[in-house]
């Protein structure tokens, strides 16, 4: 057969296409809604295990079963179509069932970083107009204080250990003096499911396209943290385009969902993803590098940040003769959120034996939009795009597709495309344009080019990006804090290199009265940044200067304050 001749524009030429699977896992149908999604797909295996957490499994028909019943009892307490709920919770399995049962009804489910402020956490609730809250037990000194500016009447409280045995409930509980204030609005999670009549529970809304579904918080890529509202299509079409992937999901594969469900990486890619192709879904409570090593020999493939790999290859030699075989058991390892080299996926292959594949997630896009081949895993790249979906590099000057090798903007038309940003008329336009085709497509501010196999290679960001941990930052977020604070004058934040973290937030400053001690005024920054700011977004490093360095074009030079903080960090490093 004649080979056909490549145009030079990866949109026309689809080369990627020969990499996709020539049948899925399974056949999905898009149209219908996450909880007919998971249950529907699930049918003739209802017995297989669906989750498990800290040891404890719980079947598809457990699922259904608790799922069904809380829906009956969020019904009772007036919940309805169209309501939105806020959600301030870590995985866990009354998480899962939230989430479904939530979407039975039609309510709205809005996600947001238990790391959140007070005030982050107040917010939220009043744009959304949200009556009910559901939350860990560990957020109620955040909750108690800022309850009663809000309009909320019911606070669901989910104990992490609630789906475990009655004695680590206990020693839980005496541990932690867990008690709920003396409020009739607050009534713990397995108390309130108990209301629910499993015979009794509602009818599955219809299925919309259009209506909104589940909320998440954006990574600050644009300046202000923004809510980004999608519908279940997004979920139910991401699960039906990376069914044509090659990765090994499906009956009889464990994942492990080592990342936090507000993410749309964990909460769609891994969570509704898993158990939508039948998969069995490990939920891990925390996310410390240095605890994954417990999970090896329990999963078959894993969704997390590369810092996590990172720490199984550079503490390779200290893993047990068990865990050493538990890596024997991997099929794959999936890699998002921050970028690996060529040289170091290589590398982390070597040492732990299993293939790591690189992929590139967007919460506005649903998160994944590209994943690379486990049998062409091309180094260096983060992949190809989900299958029937396209990506370009785009010149926003001439407005025009970019051949293979230019680097320009990476733009996605997909299916898992956000409805909109939350009342944000205008930033919602900025990154869902019209282009000349036609077609609405995904600005992601990153920067790339495609080559003649169809694989995306990152190499900048169009927008000021802190990456720690695999969290992006705004750099504008923390800037904006900091001078609020009555001594600063002017105040730069950057990405620099940490023998910890990888990379942290460092900020320069500048204060407008240079009499001050300085380690005062830090003091008292780092204490107003810890309160309004999440944990990672805090800066790990501080300098003071006198005036900041610009640019002959007269703006702030951020690439020189960037190596002068990496010149800082090593130098303290050698102290």
């Amino acid at each position: 057969m004649e080979e056909k001749e490549l145009t030079g524009y990866p949109s026309i030429d689809r080369p990627q296409d020969r990499f996709y699977r020539k049948e899925p896992i399974r056949a999905i149908n898009a149209e219908q809604t996450v909880y007919e999604l998971v249950f529907n797909s699930n049918k003739e295996n209802m017995s297989d295990t669906a989750l498990e957490y800290m040891g404890v499994a719980w079947s598809f028909e457990k699922l259904k079963l608790e799922t069904d019943r809380a829906a009956d009892a969020f019904a009772k307490i007036g919940l309805k179509l169209g309501d939105t709920v806020l959600i301030g919770v870590s995985n866990a399995p009354e998480s899962v069932v939230s989430l479904l049962a939530l979407n039975k009804l039609g309510v709205v489910s809005k996600w947001f970083d238990i790391r959140a402020s007070e005030k982050d956490i107040e917010q939220s609730a009043n744009e959304s107009n949200c009556k009910v809250l559901i939350a860990f037990d560990m957020l109620l000194p955040k909750i108690e204080p800022i309850l009663n500016n809000t309009k909320l009447e019911k606070i669901i409280v989910i104990k992490p250990v609630g789906a475990l045995p009655k004695l680590v409930q206990i020693a839980y509980s005496f541990k932690n003096n867990c008690k709920l204030p003396n409020d009739s609005r607050y009534i713990y999670f397995g108390k309130l499911v108990k209301t629910g009549d499993v015979r009794k529970t509602p009818a599955c809304a219809p299925f919309d396209k259009n209506r909104p579904s589940i909320m998440i918080q954006s990574s600050d890529t644009t300046g202000k943290p923004k809510t980004i509202v999608h519908s279940d299509y997004s979920a139910t079409a991401c699960v039906q385009k990376i069914a044509y992937s090659d990765l090994p999901l499906g009956k009889g594969k464990s994942l492990l969902v080592y990342l936090p469900p507000w993410i749309a990486y964990a909460l769609g890619d891994a969570i509704i993803l898993a158990l939508a192709l039948g998969s069995k879904v490990i939920l891990s409570p925390t996310f410390d590098p240095d605890k994954i090593a417990n999970y090896l020999g329990k999963f078959t493939i894993c969704f997390t940040a590369p810092i996590c790999y990172r720490y199984l290859k550079d503490h390779f030699n200290e893993l047990t003769a068990k865990q050493k075989h538990g890596l024997e058991k991997i099929e794959c390892l999936v890699s998002g959120g921050d970028k690996i080299t060529a040289e170091e996926n290589a590398e982390m292959e070597r040492i732990l034996g299993t293939v790591i594949v690189n992929g590139y997630s967007n919460n506005e896009g649903w998160g994944a939009l590209t994943v690379n081949p486990t049998k062409h895993n091309k180094y260096g790249t983060v992949g190809i795009p989900k299958y029937g979906e396209t990506i370009i590099a785009y010149d926003n000057d001439t407005q025009t597709e970019l051949k293979y090798g230019e680097s320009g903007e990476i733009c996605a038309l997909t299916d898992t495309l956000f409805l909109e940003y939350e009342e944000n008329e205008a930033e919602t336009g900025a990154v869902k344009r019209l282009h000349s085709d036609g077609n609405v497509w995904l600005h992601t501010g990153d920067l790339g080019y495609i080559d003649e196999e169809g694989f995306i290679t990152l190499n900048g960001r169009a927008r000021r990006v802190i990456v720690r941990r695999a969290f992006k930052i705004s750099a504008y977020t923390i800037e904006d804090a900091i001078c609020r604070h009555p001594a600063v004058k002017e105040c730069v934040a950057v990405e620099v290199n940490d023998p910890d973290e990888e990379h942290v937030p460092m900020a320069y400053i500048v204060m407008k009265d240079t009499t001050l001690d300085e380690d005062t005024v830090k003091q008292s920054i780092l204490g107003m940044c810890q309160k309004e700011l999440k944990d990672y977004e805090v800066p790990k490093y501080y300098r003071f200067m006198s005036s900041l360095p610009y640019t002959p074009n007269g703006k702030y030079d951020f690439r020189l304050l960037e190596r002068m903080g990496n010149e800082f960090v090593s130098q303290e490093g050698s102290k």
